[in-house]
């Protein structure tokens, strides 16, 4: 088999004070692609409230807001003309502008509401559709005007809890000369599977997932969603454009059939009392007949002290951690999913 889920399980044994024998075990699993290591740890039987941003959103909304209709052309800057001849690039209720503190050669910031604050559930698929053709258009734009580029992005913080510092959503697209560390393995160790074994490597884990079926979510139109084996976080939601090698190739009804999909990975978050993500849409020139593909993962705060997610193992140790077993999560997915279609 060229994708391989491998693990190794791991037995932690102590006693309670009354001298009861105790056993906890850690599944390490490694990923069918770098073979980097995440660890299901124990689940204490995590319970979780979505956090309700009203408040906020009342002190940081309208004139305390950038990204609000009454400031959003006086306060934000515009494209260099060569990019867009108008400054910005609009779509619906979607536009498009420089960030003001970029993180790399070129950042868009995408704003796609007029609302302030909106809750996992008042995502429409059209707001979402049209913020990800804005990103593709400024995408293209800068690579057919700079031809350095070769590394792309979309990048989603939703909420406090992601790093978003802004309540008002938007997105993040991103062009450089040079790949994060994430693209850059991804690129490594895909043009290596595919010298090893002449697959797409994303395209041959969407065969594989689909079918057996534990994992897999499900697919609408040209998009595929399914749940990583060895996941970055307590959930990780893994997107495949199956075949779709390039920015330029996905049309309007990919973008549809996202932002619908897109919707049960949603409701299966909010059912567990998660609210807030981070997600990417990777694209990459430099990777000849790679499909595709994306990640989403949840952020969040435990207990009364609102304590983060991510601890020295994520951070320094850069090992991930999750209390849910990916299989157990990809069900939940598939019954949103199901009743999306």
């Amino acid at each position: 088999m060229k994708v391989e889920f491998h693990n190794k399980e791991e037995w932690f044994q102590f006693y309670d004070v009354n001298g009861n024998l105790i056993k906890r075990k850690t599944e390490i699993r490694f990923d069918p692609l770098t073979k980097e290591t995440s660890r299901l740890v124990f689940d204490p039987g995590l319970t979780l409230s979505p956090p309700d941003y009203s408040k906020e959103a009342v002190k940081t909304s309208g004139q305390n807001c950038p990204f609000c209709s009454e400031n959003i052309l006086k306060l934000t800057p515009v494209l260099p003309k060569e990019i867009e001849e108008s400054g910005r690039i609009s779509r619906g209720e979607a536009l498009l502008f420089p960030n003001l503190f970029p993180y790399s050669k070129h950042n868009g910031v995408v704003i796609f509401s007029d609302d302030h604050y909106v809750r996992l559930k008042e995502f429409s698929k059209t707001m979402v559709k049209d913020a990800l053709m804005v990103g593709q258009t400024y995408i293209e734009k800068v690579m057919a005007t700079d031809q350095q580029m070769k590394s792309a992005s979309i990048n989603w913080n939703y909420l406090p809890e992601s790093g978003g510092s802004i309540l008002h959503p938007h997105m993040h697209i991103l062009v450089s000369e040079e790949p994060t560390n994430y693209q850059s393995r991804t690129n490594v160790f895909t043009k290596a599977f595919k010298n090893e074994t002449g697959e797409d490597y994303f395209n041959y884990l969407y065969e594989v997932e689909k079918e057996q079926g534990e994992r897999w979510i499900g697919q609408r139109g040209n998009v595929a969603w399914m749940h990583a084996y060895a996941p970055k976080s307590h959930n990780d939601y893994i997107v495949v454009l199956p075949k779709v090698t390039s920015i330029a190739e996905i049309k309007e009804q990919d973008w549809l059939d996202f932002a619908t999909s897109l919707t049960a990975i949603f409701s299966t978050l909010d059912e567990q009392g998660l609210a807030s993500f981070n997600m990417i849409l990777n694209f990459n020139e430099e990777t000849d007949g790679v499909s595709i593909h994306g990640r989403l993962i949840p952020r969040l705060t435990i207990g009364q002290l609102n304590t983060s997610d991510v601890n020295f193992f994520q951070a320094l140790h850069q090992e991930p951690l999750s209390y849910k077993i990916p299989e157990e999560i990809a069900k939940i997915a598939r019954g949103h999913f199901t009743r999306i279609l």
